[in-house]
């Protein structure tokens, strides 16, 4: 006689049993994962703050190397574009080097001009003159607003620039605006505006100049012949 045994009643029961302790084993466990969450959170904070302090160095320091190329390139372009200009003005202005801006005064400027001699005559990008060299100093020189003679027609009178007027010429002078004026290198001064006026005292004469240098570009021209 064969009998057959259901057992599958008895794996439930074992099965079941165990539900109960789930609950304890959590109970028994909540505490320790509490206490491991905030440093595994702390550690993954330091390994990605980590990463990103490493990343936003990196991208400073390529900022400025990319800040420094920038500067050098626009130093350049500015030289390029006032030769552009001093060469499209049509005025013979000889051997010059040119001068970026490095820092103005009222009475002059300082250029970035290695061994510029003293006494040479500084041209803005129209090759007019705006002054000339009065000191040098390694790689950069001083260049006053200092007056210059001005040759117009037979006549010779004193230009300042920034004050851009012919003083001291004769006062019986035919002059007529729009004659131009140099200085005795050659050197553009600039136009009459108009023609000379007697001044007070009745022996000299003064007249306003036009198309004179620009005092606040970025760039001159010292000459070197």
């Amino acid at each position: 006689m064969f009998v057959q045994l259901d057992l599958s009643r008895s794996r439930r029961r074992r099965r079941w049993w165990l539900l109960p302790l789930v609950p304890a084993v959590l109970w028994f466990c909540l505490p320790r994962l509490a206490a491991a969450l905030p440093a595994a959170a702390a550690r993954a904070d330091r390994v990605i703050g980590a990463r990103y302090t490493a990343r936003l160095d990196a991208l400073q320091q390529e900022n400025f190397a990319l800040h420094q190329r920038l500067a050098a390139s626009a130093d350049a372009v500015a030289e390029n574009k006032a030769l552009r200009s001093l060469l499209g003005s049509g005025r013979a202005v000889g051997c010059v080097t040119p001068a970026r801006v490095l820092a103005r005064t009222p009475c002059g400027l300082t250029l970035a001009c290695p061994d510029a001699a003293p006494g040479a005559a500084v041209l803005d990008a129209g090759g007019r003159y705006a002054g000339t060299v009065a000191s040098s100093d390694g790689d950069r020189c001083t260049a006053a607003f200092t007056a210059a003679a001005g040759l117009c027609g037979s006549c010779v009178g004193l230009a300042t620039p920034g004050k851009w007027v012919l003083t001291g010429l004769p006062a019986d002078c035919t002059l007529t605006a729009g004659e131009i004026v140099t200085t005795p290198g050659g050197d553009w001064l600039g136009m009459l505006a108009a023609a000379p006026v007697p001044d007070a005292d009745g022996l000299t004469a003064s007249a306003p100049l036009t198309d004179t240098a620009d005092l606040h570009a970025a760039v001159y021209f010292v000459r070197t012949d």
